[in-house]
């Protein structure tokens, strides 16, 4: 009998020693696989991080500062007036779109930093989103624009949700703390994450909800509790641009704002766009070009995107200078539409010296 009982222990020993062998050999070839699988993923982003395009020109002619803002003096010393001081205030922007509202938001931020009184620090973020795309999940597992949690059940919890942890992840409000929220097309946000973001406007804070937080769960981070406790900081100035007229953004919004208007950019305006962007991207052209090029364009994007179009076309066939006969074509080919009345009456070959040939 005692021989027997010997024999089952052994057994049941070679058994359980088998078994943990086995589970810590699976763990050690799991854990050798992740391995593997992060080196190869590190490496491949590694090699993509070493790839790069140069910039467009629409990039390289941003303004850098309110002085390079073309046609809109009187928007972007309304834009100065609400944000300068020490009570800087929430602003709506109208507009047509490539008028440099963008532009005038970003520039006019960097001027009233130094501006005396005002409560952006120097490093105060400048937080650039589309309303067009800041869609929120139906049921709150994630919002880009104000935050969200992700609850343990969210794919990809890791380790905080393989411990019945909530982790609050912060939106486009809290990122923007300290600074600007420049919100594009705010007329196309949702009627749901518009109430949202008039009660954080309000309250200067996002506060979230989780039916998985419990203020006695000792696993929970104090971090965490601190967030459920008391919000996300999210004290901020908004910007909201549209293209929309004014009566189609609700009022509650446009209540909380400061109304401006950037105006649509006359022929002239355009034609000092096209010269500027000229210059700062060494592009040679003809007498007539940025008039040409005037006369199709609607906005100084379009303007900066034919002149570019034009200028490639040139290169492209070996010639220093662009023609007027290339941003003709060039407009064509992109159908747009010519202005009734064009510029120019003649058609002169003389080169441009106040645009400057490339090196």
């Amino acid at each position: 009998m005692n021989e027997l009982t010997a024999f089952a222990q052994l057994v049941f020993t070679i058994i359980v020693g088998m078994y943990f062998f086995l589970h810590l050999r699976t763990d050690s070839e799991s854990e050798r696989l992740v391995k593997d699988e992060a080196k190869d993923q590190a490496e491949g982003v590694n090699a993509l991080r070493h790839i790069s395009l140069n910039e467009p020109m629409t990039e390289l002619s941003r303004p850098c500062a309110t002085s390079e803002i073309i046609g809109q003096e009187e928007g972007v010393r309304a834009l100065r007036a609400a944000l300068w001081g020490a009570n800087p205030q929430h602003v709506l922007i109208y507009g047509p779109p490539g008028v440099g509202k963008t532009a005038a938001a970003r520039v006019v931020l960097e001027e009233i930093k130094k501006s005396p009184g005002t409560p952006f620090a120097k490093d105060a973020a400048f937080v650039e989103t589309d309303a067009c795309v800041m869609r929120c999940d139906e049921r709150g597992f994630a919002d880009p624009l104000i935050g969200s949690v992700h609850d343990p059940i969210y794919q990809g919890a890791g380790a905080y949700g393989n411990s019945g942890i909530p982790q609050p992840k912060a939106g486009a409000v809290t990122k923007a703390h300290g600074g600007i929220l420049f919100l594009d097309e705010i007329g196309e946000l949702p009627n749901e994450q518009l109430n949202k973001l008039l009660k954080v406007l309000e309250d200067r804070r996002v506060m979230l909800e989780s039916s998985y937080y419990s203020r006695r769960n000792r696993k929970i981070p104090t971090y965490i509790h601190d967030i459920f406790q008391n919000g996300l900081p999210a004290d901020f100035r908004l910007i909201g641009a549209t293209t929309r007229k004014p009566q189609d953004i609700p009022e509650a919004v446009r209540s909380r704002c400061v109304e401006i208007y950037f105006s649509a950019l006359s022929r002239s305006d355009i034609v000092k766009i096209v010269a500027e962007a000229a210059l700062r991207c060494g592009v040679a052209a003809e007498n007539g070009v940025k008039e040409t090029i005037a006369d199709y364009a609607a906005n100084g994007r379009d303007a900066v995107k034919l002149l570019q179009s034009a200028a490639n076309l040139a290169r492209m066939e070996g010639r220093p200078v662009v023609t007027v006969s290339d941003a003709v074509w060039v407009a064509k080919a992109g159908r747009y539409k010519k202005r009734e009345e064009p510029f120019l009456k003649g058609n002169e070959k003389i080169v441009d010296i106040s645009i400057i040939k490339p090196k």
